[in-house]
């Protein structure tokens, strides 16, 4: 709210000129309005995901876009990635307002030998179903890693906020998530992991997404 207050000067007589000079003074007072609004915080669950894979480096130009399962191991010759990606256009989160949190939940069906650290990397270029080992997409250093554990049926949870964050104010195209091991070799060749892709029956990989609207 503004107002304006007016200060009239009095009409200033200079002594034996006979001159009388009218003078104005405008003083600005401005009042600021301190007001509150109310945010609604909201969250948005999306599962399956809209495309996911595994990629086999013994196998070069095998697509696994079918699988039931995704399938990670560190194991140098026989190396096997998962890449999974999520449609989040059905999210009404408004870009202005950002991700408060996010997290990517898989489910690990079948628990390596030896428990192994799985990393969950930003993918920076476009892929597909078709996806093999030799047209694998580039990735960003990991985001966020967990233990596996050696025990099956158990969901592990990476928190990926600033990437969702990115996706969804478009600093970043949203090509999904790289699934690999970051941890230290424990069993040779036996370093399997196995989570449920979007075409296992059950438990399926999930992305939720909280945030303010």
């Amino acid at each position: 709210m503004l107002k304006r207050v007016v200060i009239g000067l009095a009409v200033l007589t200079v002594a034996g000129a006979g001159i009388a000079y009218a003078a104005t003074l405008n003083v600005v007072s401005t009042h600021l309005w301190a007001g509150g609004q109310t945010l609604t915080k909201a969250t948005c669950t999306l599962s399956p995901a809209t495309t996911d894979t595994f990629v086999n480096e013994a196998s070069t130009s095998q697509a696994n876009g079918a699988a039931t399962t995704l399938d990670v191991i560190p194991d140098t010759g026989s190396r096997k990635y998962a890449f999974l990606q999520f449609d989040l256009s059905s999210c009404a989160v408004p870009a202005t307002g950002g991700a408060d949190s996010a997290t990517l939940s898989v489910y690990l069906a079948n628990a390596p030998k030896g428990p192994l650290t799985v990393s969950a990397g930003r993918v920076t270029s476009s892929w597909s179903n078709s996806t093999n080992w030799t047209t694998q997409p580039t990735t960003a250093a990991a985001t966020d890693s967990k233990p596996t554990g050696t025990t099956n049926g158990v969901t592990i949870t990476f928190t990926v906020t600033t990437d969702v964050d990115k996706f969804l104010k478009g600093t970043a195209s949203n090509f999904g998530w790289r699934l690999t091991e970051s941890g230290t070799l424990q069993n040779a060749t036996k370093d399997l992991a196995q989570f449920n892709s979007s075409d296992a029956t059950t438990n399926k990989p999930q992305l939720v997404i909280n945030y303010e609207k």
